[in-house]
């Protein structure tokens, strides 16, 4: 029971950040649709993008990597405590 009690308790600390980290930039962009959709039809740098597709790209980027991570936290913590309750 204790080694569940542990897993349980990695997983948390692994996916307590990473999860305000994606909702945090999931509501930053909608905050920016919301309350500045001027800036973000602006061009980038004289270019035939906007800044809103940038953001975009950049949050897509980001649940990337937030991905990445989890997947590298959880093969590094996670499973070595799975095999224990397993075997």
């Amino acid at each position: 029971m204790k080694d569940i009690s542990n897993l349980i308790s990695i997983k948390k600390k692994m996916v307590v950040p990473l999860l305000f980290i994606i909702i945090f930039s999931y509501f930053l962009f909608i905050i920016f649709i919301a309350y500045f959709p001027d800036f973000l039809g602006q061009q980038f740098f004289n270019s035939s993008i906007s800044y809103g597709i940038v953001f975009g790209f950049l949050l897509i980027l980001i649940i990337f990597i937030v991905t990445l991570v989890y997947v590298f936290l959880s093969n590094k913590y996670l499973e070595p405590e799975i095999k224990k309750i397993t075997s």
